[in-house]
C-alpha cells in the first residue's frame, strides 16, 4: 500500500519568502517614518495656528502685536525696544503675552522684562511713578498701587489654553549644568522666564527632567522699514544695507540663540554658527523671492514664528515657519 506524503516548503522557498518580507519591511519603515514626520509637521503648524489666534487676540486688546526686542541688545532703530540689562528676548515676550509670567494672564502694566517689574502710577500721587513687580499676585502690593485681587482681575487672557501652550520655564528647557542663568534672569526666587516650545519634545536635563521641545522664535516686524537688505555691513548705523534697518532683526532673539541647543549648548547651524554670516543666513531664510523689485521678507507687516523642527537645530532644512515658502524647482 502506497503512503501519502505531505510536501513542505523547501529551504529555498522559505529564504525567498523571508527575503521578500525583509524588502517590504525595508520599504515600509522609511514610509512610516515619513508619515510620522508629516504628522508632526501638521501638529506644529496647528500649534502655530493657536499662537496666531492668541497673538491676534492680544493685538485686539492692546492695539499692537507683542514686542519682540531683546532687552539686552540696544538697537537704535527698533521702536519696540525697552532696553534694560535683563536677558529677555522675543521668545520670552511671546510666552508672557500669551499666558503671563505666572500662567494667570498678561498684566497690562507689564514692562516686558525678566524680573516682571514695571513703572506704574502712584495712585496716591499721580505725578509720581513707582517700580513694582506686576506678577506678584499671591501677596498684596503696596496700597499705593493694587491688591492681589485687583492684580488678578486686571489680567488679560491667557490667550492660549495653558495645557496646550507648551510653555516651560527656561531652567526646565535648558540644563543648568551647561547654561548659567545670570542673576538678572531670575524673577524673584519663584520662577524664571517662560518660553513656548515646539511639539518636538525630548527629555531635558533641566529642572524636573521634563520632556520639552525647542523654544519657538518670535520676531515682530518693524513696520517703519520696508526691506530685508542686510549687505554684510556692520558699520555704525544708520547705514544703507545695515541690519539695523531691516524689517526683521535677528538680534531680537540673540540671548536665547546664544544659549545654543538645549542640554548640549551647541551653536545653532546658520543662526549662530556654521557657515557664513548669521544675519545673511537669517535673511535668506525669510526672504520672499517672489518679490523681485525689493528684498522683502514674508509677513512684513506682522510677525514670524520659527520652530527648529525635528532636529532641534535652527537654520536647517526641517525648520518650520508660520508661512509657506514658494517651491523652487
Amino acid at each position: 500500500m502506497e503512503t501519502k506524503q505531505t510536501r513542505g516548503f523547501t529551504i529555498v522557498e522559505l529564504l525567498t519568502v523571508m527575503a521578500v518580507i525583509a524588502v517590504l519591511i525595508g520599504l515600509l519603515i522609511p514610509a512610516l517614518g515619513m508619515v510620522k514626520d508629516k504628522a508632526k509637521e501638521v501638529q506644529q503648524r496647528s500649534q502655530f495656528h493657536s499662537i496666531d489666534v492668541g497673538v491676534e487676540l492680544f493685538r485686539s486688546d492692546f492695539g499692537a502685536y507683542p514686542e519682540s526686542s531683546d532687552n539686552n541688545i540696544n538697537s537704535y532703530s527698533s521702536p519696540q525696544d525697552t532696553y534694560d540689562n535683563t536677558r529677555y528676548s522675543g521668545a520670552n515676550k511671546l510666552a508672557e503675552a500669551m499666558v503671563g509670567q505666572d500662567f494667570l494672564g498678561f498684566h497690562p502694566s507689564s514692562g516686558f522684562n525678566a524680573i516682571g517689574e514695571a513703572e506704574v502710577t502712584d495712585f496716591t500721587d499721580p505725578s509720581n511713578t513707582i517700580d513694582v513687580e506686576v506678577y506678584s499676585a499671591d501677596t498684596d502690593q503696596s496700597p499705593t498701587w493694587e491688591t492681589a485681587d485687583q492684580n488678578i482681575k486686571s489680567r488679560k487672557g491667557p490667550y492660549m489654553k495653558t495645557e496646550n501652550a507648551n510653555a516651560f520655564a527656561m531652567d526646565e528647557v535648558y540644563s543648568t549644568n551647561n547654561v548659567s542663568f545670570p542673576s538678572d534672569f531670575n524673577m524673584g526666587t519663584k520662577y524664571k522666564p517662560l518660553v513656548l516650545c515646539d511639539v518636538y519634545a525630548k527629555k531635558r536635563s533641566g529642572i524636573g527632567s521634563k520632556k520639552t521641545g525647542t523654544p519657538i522664535l518670535y520676531f515682530r516686524a518693524r513696520t517703519n522699514f520696508v526691506q530685508q537688505d542686510f549687505d554684510g555691513s556692520l558699520a555704525a548705523a544708520p547705514n544703507p544695507g545695515n541690519m539695523e534697518d531691516d524689517v526683521y532683526y535677528l538680534n531680537d532673539n540673540h540671548q536665547l540663540l546664544d544659549l545654543g541647543t538645549p542640554d548640549e549648548g551647541i551653536d545653532f547651524t546658520l543662526m549662530t554658527g556654521g557657515t557664513g554670516d548669521p544675519y545673511e543666513n537669517f535673511e535668506n531664510m525669510i526672504l520672499n523671492t517672489q518679490v523681485q523689485t525689493v528684498q522683502r521678507p514674508y509677513r512684513a507687516d506682522s510677525y514670524i514664528l520659527i520652530s527648529a523642527g525635528k532636529d532641534g537645530d535652527f537654520g536647517t532644512a526641517d525648520d518650520i515657519f508660520n508661512f509657506e515658502k514658494e517651491i523652487i524647482e
